[in-house]
């Protein structure tokens, strides 16, 4: 081989160490001594309460913030790449485009393309209602309870306190008229109605004392009527405030077997909306959320049935003492960051989240978004 070739082969040889080893601290610059890259590509999309836009084009949300202190507690920067749908972010994550995604519902499907962090949030399905007190005031409220007060249940207990009264009062009238005590002096209808009175008049506390038994068993069905008293009026109390306020805040509809005899409406083809139509739900479809409960709110359905936090999250900000979320959940999801399967930071990650989450300023945050948690 000829002198000149050997120096290219050694000079080529030199070329390719340096080449090696320029590699090295490239990868060394962008990676800590863990792997985790010191600047992560983090995919999301506009999803209220978890990513919105602000009016300046920055970003702000439930996931952001968490992934913000997140990132500050593991001393790395991230961008944000923003994506149109889930689908999308899902393909650029399997191709290795990607560190992190935000706010990506678990499902089985999924956990065969990504790997999921430890949840931040349990949701699910819920159903929102008109809050009728702030929308149609002191009118609204008179006629609800003259409702209360001429329904069937109502009628049934007073019926049921009449003849209870009744008895009572026709046992002290049959013991007084024995030794012709004058305030119980009247025979048949008028006697019954004499002890009804004094029965009535007991039992309410009110205490005229235009009649008062004399024979010891007449005595002794009036301490027996009076201490029953006290727990007929406090049970009838109880009931009615019960009755009263829970028909404030849910009116027709306070549980989801409700929703087969109203309007309900929801988002077609959403997860909720498979819920409803797999259990034979009528419903009424809205292009979207905010359509959905401004419909409600217009008393064009009863009911509006979509994702627990989103329904929170507009509840606050745009239908502020409007609506009403009810407590009850449907069809649990748990709301994960995801990564690309094997990733280094996963593990880094889960405990920087874990941290975090027992933290009482997360608690804060999240507040800002749903508000408390039921």
């Amino acid at each position: 081989m000829s002198s000149y070739h050997r120096v290219t082969i050694k000079n080529l040889s030199g070329i390719l160490v340096l080449w090696f080893f320029a590699s090295l601290s490239v990868i060394a610059l962008a990676h800590d001594k863990t792997g985790i890259p010191q600047k992560l590509l983090v995919g999301t999309m506009v999803k209220p309460p978890f990513a919105l836009k602000t009016a300046d084009g920055g970003w702000e949300g439930l996931s952001i913030g968490l992934l913000d202190m997140i990132a500050r507690d593991l001393g790395v920067e991230y961008e944000l790449v923003e994506y149109d749908s889930f689908a999308q972010i899902l393909e650029a994550v399997e191709k290795g485009k990607l560190d992190v995604v935000t706010a990506l519902a678990v499902t089985a499907p999924r956990e065969t393309i990504v790997d999921f962090s430890h949840p931040f949030l349990d949701t699910g399905s819920a159903i929102a209602v008109p809050f009728p007190v702030s929308r149609f005031g002191l009118l609204h409220f008179s006629g609800q309870f003259v409702d209360r007060f001429v329904s069937l249940d109502f009628l049934i207990v007073i019926a049921m306190l009449i003849l209870l009264s009744l008895a009572a009062g026709a046992s002290v009238w049959l013991f007084e008229k024995r030794i012709g005590n004058i305030m119980f002096s009247g025979k048949g209808v008028k006697g019954l109605w004499q002890g009804l009175w004094w029965a009535m008049v007991t039992m309410t506390t009110v205490g005229y004392g235009d009649k008062a038994p004399k024979t010891v068993g007449g005595r002794i069905v009036a301490l027996i009527w009076m201490y029953a008293s006290i727990f007929l009026i406090a049970s009838f109390m109880a009931a009615i405030t019960a009755s009263l306020t829970v028909g404030e805040l849910s009116g027709k509809v306070r549980g989801l077997n409700d929703l087969y005899h109203v309007r309900v409406g929801t988002v077609p083809h959403s997860e909720p909306w498979n819920f409803l139509t797999q259990r034979g739900f009528a419903t009424r479809p809205f292009e979207n959320e905010i359509d959905g409960l401004q419909a409600m709110v217009d008393g064009e359905i009863d009911a509006f049935f979509h994702n627990e936090i989103l329904l929170k999250y507009l509840s606050k900000s745009d239908f502020p003492g409007q609506i009403h979320v009810l407590p009850e959940i449907f069809d649990h999801d748990y709301v994960s960051f995801a990564f690309p399967q094997g990733s280094a930071l996963r593990e880094k990650f889960n405990r920087a989240l874990i941290k975090i989450m027992d933290s009482d300023d997360y608690s804060q945050f999240k507040e800002r978004y749903i508000g408390p948690v039921q």
